[in-house]
């Protein structure tokens, strides 16, 4: 039986670069929403994926083993990986109210 003063279970994720695991604060996520493009974000709908934030070895690593498609389960154009990479490199992946610089199309009514 559990110890009722067992500490809450924490969601566990994986880079897709280096393959580490970790808890949802360490990593961020971004998503492939239906017209292709990228968003980074926990709430965001779609297929998401997982990279170490602010890593640029863990996307580089996920670039040239051509985990992004495969995570995202489709093609992710070449001006959206570099977006990405330039918000997660920049810190403009943490914005609390979405993608920075992306306008939140039909998500949470803002």
């Amino acid at each position: 039986m559990a110890d009722a003063t067992a500490r809450p279970r924490v969601p566990e994720r994986t880079c897709i670069g280096c393959r580490r695991k970790g808890g949802p604060v360490e990593l961020v996520r971004f998503v492939r929403r239906p017209d292709g493009s990228l968003a980074v974000g926990r709430s965001e709908p779609g297929r998401g994926a997982w990279l170490c934030a602010g890593s640029e070895s863990c996307f580089d690593a996920a670039q040239r083993r051509r985990a992004f498609p495969r995570a995202l389960r489709g093609e992710v154009p070449a001006h959206e990986l570099a977006w990405l990479r330039e918000r997660l490199l920049s810190g403009g992946a943490s914005a609390p109210h979405g993608p920075v610089g992306r306008k939140f199309e039909g998500v949470g009514g803002e």
